[in-house]
């Protein structure tokens, strides 16, 4: 009986030795893990920082995006012009500015999702727009190194892009409605305008000006 129970505690306290073996391999994977996923994002924001600022053509950091995207003084003849090349210069002067947000955010959410699977993190919707993905989600990952080199223009930055989404969403319908009305009309897909334009109106924003005969 005595064998019997020197071997019972001899085997548990084998047992626990090897949880705590495990337990430790188990968190150097997921440290190897989490420092492997890092340098992986920083590889994706170092590629969309260059394409932010390469697409911009007017910036040498992207910290000067935020600048420029708040100036957003081209939406004024995109939303309220009736003349298709006006509004079409107006847009593409727009887009230099409203498409390097969009690279930007684009990197960083690809650079999150990289960085959330390593660590197993639930409850995340990767659907979401790269610039509503961050404003909902940054908490889990903005502090982190690399990541936080964006945090203070991203931060700012995403919260404007989402609260001007109705205006950013008329934008690109008078864009479409000005090729619609003879820039290039035979590239335009007028049920899907139609279709825009409707959801547009019946959440309760005003179509631009352009649009308004389609």
């Amino acid at each position: 009986m005595l064998w019997f129970s020197a071997g019972l505690r001899y085997q548990s306290k084998q047992l626990e030795e090897q949880r705590k073996q495990f337990a430790a391999q188990f968190q150097h994977l997921q440290e190897t893990s989490r420092r492997d996923a890092l340098m992986l994002a920083k590889g994706i924001l170092d590629r969309a920082e260059e394409k932010t600022i390469a697409h911009h053509g007017s910036i040498s950091s992207t910290n000067e995006l935020l600048a420029e995207y708040t100036h957003f003084e081209e939406l004024k003849p995109i939303l309220e012009s009736t003349n298709p090349h006006e509004v079409i210069r107006a847009y593409q002067s727009w887009m230099k500015k409203e498409g390097a947000a969009l690279i930007l955010f684009n990197g960083i959410k690809a650079a999150a999702e990289v960085y959330l699977h390593s660590i197993g993190t639930r409850d995340v919707d990767y659907s979401k727009s790269p610039e509503d993905f961050y404003f909902i989600y940054s908490p889990h990952f903005a502090t982190l190194p690399f990541f936080n080199t964006f945090t203070g223009i991203a931060t700012v930055l995403s919260e404007f892009m989402v609260r001007l989404a109705p205006g950013r969403n008329a934008a690109l319908i008078a864009f479409f409605a000005a090729n619609a009305k003879g820039i290039s009309p035979e590239i335009i897909k007028m049920d899907k305008l139609r279709s825009d334009i409707e959801k547009h109106t019946k959440d309760g924003y005003p179509l631009p000006a352009i649009a308004h005969d389609l």
